[in-house]
């Protein structure tokens, strides 16, 4: 049964400037939205890279092959959200074994970082702006060696051909896109230095380039035909990793603090394969990332509390209540995620007793009770005390989505990041250098207890990026992903719940409004690609509501009638293009 709604003397919706939480969230998008239906899809956030990729398919290459194609092209033509210095997760279906897998390209801390390498010399944690252009926050980069072990293990097509449309739009050049520009004048706007070659190559004379004119990078030209002829590896050993080791440590110049990176950071990088997180939720079994990644973690939690808190089976999007459950679920699963998930290798993630269902049926029913407090984490089965201090909400920003599906069944649902938009900010051989470290908790303890997702050398700070796939009777039914820093799985709950509860078409499953929690406030996406089906006074709580933009990216493919459709976010500049 529903709950009864209970009426409230509710503060106002206010509207709010560009987010600090969200700062790609100032793209107005395209508006049109992006589908197509076919044998093979594929859904990546640029056009230029969504042609390379379907061309790839066209071809005879494996989904694998068009995400090595579409990632490349991404980090010439989006270089503020991924790139070939940042990291990412890949779930990988294999059609043929029956198999589905996880790759772990995180970033990892250098071994000489220190857990208080972003506290300022009092101690206090740096101001969140100044700490993402740190060369204290660039972790060791996982994207090459993530598309490298998955074309070694799934690719058809020759590696170096899979790179050659980046290689021409490096150098030949391309027209930067409405998008591309707006995010270089946001950086410009971010209130920190930017090194003197993303001065030189983003902002020549002070302006970003000019949108008739074709805009080349050289220097990551002359990188990705390295990489081309000498495999991913060459990232890690040779010329191109002496030539990445010299540019981050020409950083100690101006920064004292920083202790560099040693050959060893490089060489010893690996992909780490986990096992998928999968769960049965909204009679559909639903598997995405496991921890170090938290995103997976939420999104089950929030579906399973929604799930115990609603009667979502002949639900709508007209249903305020559900609207209302729905944030009440994304704060309390983020609760326990941003306090329990860490790095596995310092100790396992209690992920199975987070999703038990007695312990789920306990916080559903402590969610109702404790409505207008802010929640605190839960004790799953087999823990007994709280080992960690309780930190604070965190910050990511510039990250992509890649979702593709090849005429022979397998799929690759990938989310890739650079972190803040542009990453650090930083370049090197024509790459923007990512600051992922950020995403570990600035203070190593708080109240004398240590911080689970604390920075320690070699480890992978947590994360919410969660590529997801969904099956039904044991056959891959929609694949789906999105940017949105730490509301990825806000995000992606509110897509699951249209696309499988309210059976809403996947265009619209996309472009619905979107509502997530960040910290105590509920902020609702306002001018929304679809109007929000109810009027926003009914979503008003006892506590702060804002509207502003939300900066989604989702990237969906789903069969249906054994056609696979594919559906860009109008949010962004996306594109969905599929085979006949």
């Amino acid at each position: 049964m529903l709950l009864a709604l209970t009426l409230l003397i509710c503060p106002p919706i206010t509207a709010a400037p560009i987010s600090r939480d969200d700062p790609e969230s100032a793209d107005p998008g395209s508006k049109g939205i992006s589908s197509a239906s076919g044998s093979a899809v594929v859904v990546t956030a640029n056009p230029l890279a969504s042609e390379a990729a379907l061309r790839s398919l066209r071809e005879g290459g494996t989904a694998v092959d068009a995400l090595v194609t579409a990632q490349a092209v991404l980090a010439v033509v989006e270089p503020q959200s991924s790139g070939l210095a940042g990291g990412g997760f890949l779930l990988h279906w294999d059609a043929k074994q029956r198999r589905l897998e996880v790759l772990d390209g995180r970033e990892v801390a250098p071994e000489r970082s220190q857990p208080d390498d972003l506290l300022n010399p009092s101690g206090s944690p740096l101001p969140w702006r100044e700490a993402t252009a740190k060369a204290n926050a660039i972790g060791i980069p996982g994207t090459v060696a993530l598309l490298w072990e998955a074309h070694q293990n799934h690719g058809r097509l020759a590696w170096a051909h899979t790179f050659q449309p980046a290689i021409r739009l490096a150098s030949v050049g391309f027209q930067p896109s409405p998008r591309l520009r707006r995010s270089i004048r946001l950086a410009q706007r971010f209130g920190v230095a930017h090194s003197p070659g993303f001065q030189a190559l983003y902002l020549p004379g002070g302006q970003p380039p000019p949108a008739d004119q074709p805009f080349r990078n050289s220097a990551l030209s002359q990188t990705l035909r390295l990489l081309a002829r000498d495999g991913g590896p060459a990232f890690y050993q040779g010329p191109l990793a002496q030539q990445i080791l010299d540019g981050i440590n020409a950083l100690q110049a101006s920064e004292p603090d920083f202790r560099g990176w040693s050959p060893a950071d490089l060489s010893g990088y690996a992909v780490l394969d986990r096992a998928p997180l999968c769960r049965q939720q909204l009679q559909h079994q639903i598997c995405t990332m496991p921890p170090p990644s938290s995103g997976g973690l939420a999104l089950l939690q929030t579906l399973a509390l929604l799930s115990q808190s609603s009667d979502l089976p002949g639900s709508s999007a007209a249903e305020p209540e559900i609207w209302r459950q729905l944030g009440r679920a994304q704060a309390w699963a983020d609760a326990d995620r941003l306090y329990w998930v860490r790095d596995p290798r310092d100790g396992a993630v209690p992920t199975v007793g987070l999703l038990d269902p007695g312990y789920i049926a306990k916080r559903a029913q402590a969610m109702q009770i404790a409505e207008a407090t802010q929640p605190t984490p839960g004790l799953p089965p087999g823990s007994d005390r709280y080992p960690f201090g309780r930190p604070g909400q965190g910050q990511e920003q510039g990250t992509t989505q890649i979702t593709i599906v090849d005429a022979g069944g397998n799929i690759a649902s990938y989310t890739s990041s650079v972190e803040t938009i542009f990453g650090s900010r930083h370049l090197v051989a024509g790459m923007v250098m990512n600051n992922q470290l950020t995403d570990f908790a600035f203070r190593p303890s708080l109240g004398g207890k240590p911080v689970a997702n604390r920075r320690l050398p070699g480890r992978r700070p947590m994360s919410s990026m969660a590529p997801t796939l969904v099956f039904r009777h044991g056959q891959p039914v929609l694949a789906l992903g999105s940017p949105g820093g730490r509301s990825i799985p806000h995000l992606l709950s509110r897509v699951l719940l249209a696309s499988m509860v309210w059976n809403e078409p996947p265009t619209r499953a996309v472009a619905l409004p979107h509502l997530v929690r960040r910290g105590e406030t509920l902020v609702l996406e306002d001018d929304p690609p679809l109007a929000w089906p109810l009027p926003l006074e009914q979503l008003t709580t006892k506590g702060p509501v804002r509207r502003q933009p939300i900066g989604s990216g989702t990237a969906l493919v789903q069969r249906i009638d054994g056609v696979w459709q594919g559906v860009a976010d109008p949010r962004r500049e996306g594109t969905a293009l599929a085979l006949p």
